[in-house]
């Protein structure tokens, strides 16, 4: 177990960015570290924060989801205040930390994000989907309602897209949190002629048309295998400007067809 001494919340963080999943292993650190990249073209100051991470038997653990978020941000500060825990077994981090014979600090969880005050804009990925344990007490949607960041929703650009992430939204906004965008992030080579309505890149696509249409209101974008570029592109830092989202009610969810 790696942690960092909790931090006195002496300065309001920056605005930022609640990258969660529907799932994990749904292409959500790749799709954080490309809106991290486009945030840094823009210029200014970008913070990064993973508040747990779990799988990991040192923090620069090549290919580690700490490492890869700074590494993305150009290497702000250090990787323990990207990541201010850490544990090695590849499950939850909850159980990871009590394999250790320890646990999540899970207020830690929260005022590890005051080392990014003073950036322009910070990133924050979670473990998991929204509802994935963070600590013994804390999900990813607690954190996130803690935080007030509005949320990015990644999924896998598979088939089963438009539920997975239609049931993430959904459930997100009956916990009072606000969705700024949603990604759908190709995990691996694009399959098949895009003639083939059952092709790899022809479901990505076809889904994003769907959910654009059905989520109208919120930005829906496509990640392609080994890409950097969102289709279509998004202004990430309009979006985490806008605190407001954050804190207002939330939008009741558009009708579905049956």
């Amino acid at each position: 177990m790696q942690t960092i001494a909790s931090r006195p919340a002496t300065r309001s963080p920056p605005p930022g960015l609640f990258v969660t999943g529907t799932d994990t292993d749904v292409g959500k650190t790749v799709a954080a570290t490309a809106i991290v990249r486009s945030l840094v073209a823009g210029g200014g100051t970008v913070g990064v924060y993973k508040p747990v991470a779990s799988g990991l038997a040192v923090l620069d653990e090549p290919g580690g989801d700490p490492l890869l978020l700074w590494e993305a941000a150009g290497r702000p500060r250090s990787l323990s205040d990207v990541c201010p825990q850490r544990f090695a077994a590849a499950i939850a981090p909850p159980r990871a930390a009590a394999a250790e014979g320890g646990a999540v600090d899970e207020s830690l969880l929260r005022t590890g994000l005051t080392a990014w005050a003073g950036f322009d804009v910070v990133v924050v990925e979670a473990a998991g989907g929204l509802f994935s344990p963070l600590g013994t007490t804390t999900l990813g949607v607690d954190l996130a309602r803690d935080l007030g960041f509005p949320l990015v929703v990644v999924d896998s650009a598979r088939l089963g897209t438009i539920g997975r992430t239609l049931a993430t939204v959904t459930a997100a906004r009956a916990s009072g949190l606000s969705v700024a965008a949603c990604v759908l992030s190709q995990v691996g080579p694009a399959g098949g002629p895009s003639t083939d309505p059952a092709s790899d890149d022809r479901v990505a696509r076809d889904s994003l048309t769907d959910l654009d249409r059905l989520l109208s209101g919120i930005p829906v974008t496509l990640l392609p295998h080994g890409g950097e570029s969102f289709t279509p592109p998004i202004d990430w830092q309009a979006l985490a400007a806008d605190r407001a989202r954050a804190a207002s009610p939330p939008p009741s969810c558009p009708p579905h067809p049956a």
